[in-house]
């Protein structure tokens, strides 16, 4: 039996879809196949002076968007950072001395 072309339009916007998830997800993460196997805890470079945003919504993407809001957010934030896998949206703040 012959493949038919719709079958051949699915699989190519199959195959399309995944390597957008693919390429989305691994946004800010150097080498995909290194985090993946070796992803610290979400926050976890940041944790002594950061803390999760209250108000960022959703996945976090572009540093200077999260920047932005945590500064709007309180003023104590001084910056903000995208960290993990999925990346979220984490607030710095002055470390105590």
């Amino acid at each position: 039996m012959k493949p038919s072309r719709r079958n051949n339009l699915s699989a190519a916007a199959a195959v399309i879809l995944l390597l957008f998830i693919v390429a989305v997800g691994s946004m800010h993460i150097p080498g995909l196949m290194y985090s993946l196997q070796m992803a610290p805890p979400v926050g976890a470079k940041r944790a002594a002076c950061s803390h999760l945003s209250g108000v960022f919504p959703g996945p976090c993407y572009l540093d200077a968007t999260c920047a932005g809001i945590c500064v709007e957010e309180s003023s104590d934030n001084i910056n903000g950072a995208c960290d993990g896998f999925p990346s979220r949206c984490f607030c710095e703040t002055r470390c105590p001395p």
